[in-house]
């Protein structure tokens, strides 16, 4: 009997405990449920609008979810607000301790499915306005063991327009080891963490009234960066172009299949950001530009890449640069009456070294480039400088070997009125510069070099000017020992023009030095 009596008051108390374990389950369930509701929406900042359908909360897991979810971010009188609809988002290992007493959400794993983002750009005015604010708002910390986002999009407008500035889809991501406070949340890299995951497709971002970046997908995978068919290109084709334009613009079609890094790696400090990134490597890039010269002149002064790099708002550091397989097609419009003529370079490969603005690193940009000129003739360009030097200094030297000049033709023809031919067996050149003027030299053996000048219908040959340039163009035969002929490079820099204008200046003034001078070594005579 006593042992019956033992067992059953053990089974009462048992049921008992297993009943009030029941109630305190369900009254934290109801009392977690509560804290959540109320804390979103009580706790939340005044500009944070928040709407859902339903709360889960299972505090046996710490885990809690919301469904159906509308977030908007600033005013109802604001032009344009700042949304989120979120199909789901479940937080898993809630620390309900901190949260409720020590201001702090700690959490083992957020998810977040199928966010559809739109955020409208902010003028300065309303930037600074909203600066130093605490966006976790009575919170002090916040730490996430994991972030996942499945399958979202983002749009960002421009201010005052329906206008798409930049737009992602399937964006996916995993970050680790997330973390950020009431101190750090304000600054310019409000949040840490270890790994960061990132993949999304139809990128596109508008550059402006005449130009647009896409690709089809961007990967981030520990910190390796791979964008899959880049593209930038114009908004209208090169007709439609001219028409919008009131001055010199370049129309451009550039096609890059793969662009990777092996690294970037992204910070602040003293005031600045900067980007430190691994080897980048472009594959097969394809680059078409066209010119309309009938439009006006943009007289704006134009920066020199080494001025360009070091006047960049970021610090920037890429250790190379990779280009294989590449395609370059530049064309002219000079006149009504005939076709653009078109220069090409095919199979370009390059190594671009130093790409940086690291104050006191001294290391030069470098550029080791070779192609063939018009489909043919090997061609390369050598060329540095260093980006601390404000004096823009810079040493450039190239060859050309093989060439027939007829291949240039339809080029020289549309845009100089001259008919070349002969045989360019080899041509060198070494220039050294500034920002202001340059100098070097050059030496070329060929043969049967002549110039046919055309009248203006650019069909007829001018035949007393033709007569007139035979008596000053050698045609190759009074030579060295060696069969070349050498001439000497002087120019100045028009500062409207491109770096590349520049160095076709030189090129062009020492081709006529040694086509038309005396053909000798002035060095040597030295």
């Amino acid at each position: 009997m006593h042992l019956k009596r033992t067992k059953r008051i053990i089974l009462r108390t048992l049921f008992a405990l297993f009943t009030l374990l029941i109630f305190v389950i369900i009254g934290a369930q109801w009392m977690a449920k509560d804290a959540i509701a109320g804390f979103l929406k009580n706790k939340l900042p005044a500009h944070v609008q928040l709407d859902y359908n339903d709360i889960e909360v299972n505090v046996l897991t710490g885990s809690a979810k919301l469904k159906t979810i509308g977030l908007k971010l600033g005013s109802q009188d604001s032009l344009r607000g700042d949304t989120a609809k979120i199909n789901a988002l479940e937080v898993v290992g809630l620390g309900y301790w901190q949260f409720l007493f020590h201001r702090k959400i700690t959490l083992r794993t957020l998810y977040i499915e199928r966010p559809i983002l739109a955020y409208g750009l902010k003028n300065k005015k309303t930037d600074t306005a909203s600066r130093g604010k605490n966006p976790l708002g009575n919170l002090e910390a916040l730490e996430i063991g994991s972030i996942k986002v499945v399958d979202g999009s983002v749009t960002l407008y421009k201010d005052r327009s329906d206008s798409v500035a930049l737009k992602l889809d399937s964006v996916n991501i995993e970050m680790s080891d997330v973390a950020t406070d009431a101190s750090r949340i304000v600054t310019k890299l409000p949040l840490t963490y270890s790994t960061l995951g990132f993949s999304a497709t139809s990128l596109m971002a508008d550059l402006g009234p005449y130009e647009t970046l896409g690709g089809s997908k961007v990967e981030i995978n520990h910190g390796a960066v791979v964008i899959s068919d880049l593209t930038l290109k114009s908004k209208y084709s090169k007709t439609e172009l001219s028409l919008h334009l009131h001055k010199e613009h370049d129309f451009i079609d550039l096609k890059i299949p793969k662009l990777s890094f092996e690294s970037i790696v992204l910070g602040y400090r003293k005031s600045s950001y900067w980007v430190r990134t691994g080897v980048a490597v472009l594959e097969d890039p394809d680059l078409e530009l066209y010119r309309d010269k009938l439009l006006p002149d943009d007289t704006k002064r134009k920066k020199l890449y080494s001025e360009a790099l070091r006047e960049l708002p970021i610090q920037l550091d890429i250790p190379k640069i990779e280009i294989s397989g590449g395609h370059i097609a530049y064309s002219e419009r000079v006149n009504r009456e005939t076709a653009p003529g078109k220069i090409n370079f095919a199979k370009v490969s390059a190594q671009i070294l130093h790409v940086q603005n690291i104050p006191n690193k001294n290391l030069k940009t470098s550029v080791e480039a070779k192609a063939l000129l018009m489909n043919e003739a090997p061609i390369t360009l050598n060329w540095s400088f260093d980006t601390q030097k404000k004096s823009d200094a810079f040493l450039a030297s190239g060859t050309v070997k093989g060439f027939n000049p007829k291949k240039l033709n339809p080029f020289l023809e549309s845009n100089l009125r001259v008919r070349a031919r002969g045989d360019i067996q080899e041509l060198y050149f070494t220039v050294s510069g500034d920002a202001i003027s340059s100098s070097g030299d050059m030496k070329m053996k060929y043969e049967d070099f002549e110039f046919s000048v055309l009248k203006k219908d650019r069909l007829r040959i001018n035949k007393l000017l033709t007569a007139i340039g035979k008596v000053f163009v050698n045609d190759g035969s009074n030579t060295d020992e060696n069969g070349y002929r050498y001439g000497g490079i002087e120019a100045q820099r028009d500062p409207t023009k491109s770096f590349f204008n520049y160095l076709w200046l030189n090129v062009s003034d020492g081709l006529t030095s040694t086509i038309i001078g005396n053909g000798k070594n002035e060095r040597r005579k030295k």
